[in-house]
């Protein structure tokens, strides 16, 4: 399992998405989170299920879970907490609260919604390297959405051919072909933030002398740059991590355990390694700017100083000597990425949410 953290743009999150799941959970009334979700990757890849398929999409999945919901007094003020990003993240802290706001029962569907959501719409660092405009942001993933979708049925077409399928992979092939005759006409001239163009104005507003881990390395590749955060690496990364912030400062111990420790909660669960349910932690743009406050002076052990470290702890536990070091006292790898992730964060007024893949 991969840690990866990624800028979490806290506007559209707060004033679009959770608003749409209020009105979803409270009110039965899914139109405008369906208009969110039918845009996403989740959604364009399960367009061309074979029909016996097509009652297992998540969508269906979740629209009837949510359809059974109880809607008493009781349940209606826990999906306002639950749905209010403010309140949820005041709450969230299990080892303060003993109850978050949750629905009664978890549901994978519901939390594949949410996630297939969060990727498209509330990660700019997925599409553009630089872009602070949360509208910029979804007319981007649009955009991409639609290549996407292209992809996803050529792929099923030559899927459906190698299972003897022809007649089926001819009509997907036809539909196929009327989506790529349709003609869009965008409603203005603006460029889309995730063009060439744009992306190359906003490299060149970074600040000057900032050596900074590359974000956007093997961009070229539309899925790789899809699924684009800064690593952090392994679990055992996130000890070594930890470790040295609690020499640094406690609260920015703290801050890094909201986003990828599994401290806070995540409004509809996490499981990690699922393609869309595995956010496990977030951190909001003014918790992000404490942290970037915290760490402004701060500067990374040097790739030397690690390797040494960790050589030194591994002989050590080879040698069985009294004086064993916890392997969240050894250095950490990846704090150059960590503390980039931080800074970038800060200047963009961007929040931050982990991911494990």
């Amino acid at each position: 399992m991969i840690v990866q953290v990624h800028g979490f743009d806290w506007t559209i999150y707060a004033e679009r998405v959770m608003p749409a799941f209020a009105r979803w959970l409270i009110d039965k009334d899914e139109t405008a989170i369906y208009q969110l979700f039918e845009r996403t990757r989740c959604s364009l890849e399960e367009q061309f299920l074979p029909e016996p398929m097509q009652r297992l999409r998540v969508w269906r999945r979740a629209s009837t879970f949510v359809d059974a919901l109880p809607r008493g007094p009781h349940s209606r003020r826990e999906y306002v907490k639950l749905c209010s990003a403010e309140q949820f993240t005041l709450l969230g802290d299990h080892y303060l609260h003993h109850h978050t706001p949750h629905l009664y029962q978890q549901s994978p569907a519901v939390r594949t919604v949410w996630g297939a959501i969060i990727e498209e719409y509330c990660l700019p660092w997925f599409y553009t390297p630089d872009t602070e405009s949360g509208a910029e942001q979804v007319a981007s993933a649009t955009g991409e959405s639609e290549e996407n979708a292209q992809t996803v049925r050529s792929e099923l077409v030559s899927l459906l051919h190698a299972a003897g399928l022809a007649e089926l992979a001819r009509e997907v092939g036809e539909q196929t072909e009327e989506v790529e005759r349709f003609e869009w006409e965008p409603g203005d001239d603006v460029e889309p933030a995730g063009s060439a163009g744009s992306a190359k104005v906003a490299r060149s507003e970074e600040p000057a002398g900032i050596e900074e881990y590359d974000l956007y390395a093997g961009e070229e590749d539309g899925n790789a740059a899809r699924q684009k955060g800064i690593h952090l690496g392994p679990h055992s990364n996130m000890l070594q991590l930890r470790g040295w912030l609690a020499g640094i400062s406690i609260r920015a111990m703290a801050l890094f355990e909201y986003l990828t420790c599994g401290r806070r909660h995540v409004p509809f669960g996490y499981e990690p390694g699922e393609p869309f349910g595995a956010y496990c932690g977030y951190l909001t743009p003014g918790e992000a700017g404490q942290l970037a406050m915290i760490l402004r002076d701060v500067k990374p052990p040097s790739q030397s100083e690690v390797e040494k470290d960790h050589k030194s702890f591994h002989e050590q536990q080879t040698t069985g000597s009294d004086t064993l070091r916890l392997i969240d006292e050894v250095l950490p790898a990846n704090a150059h990425e960590l503390l980039t992730a931080v800074r970038r964060a800060a200047r963009q007024k961007l929040g931050l949410i982990c991911s494990v893949d």
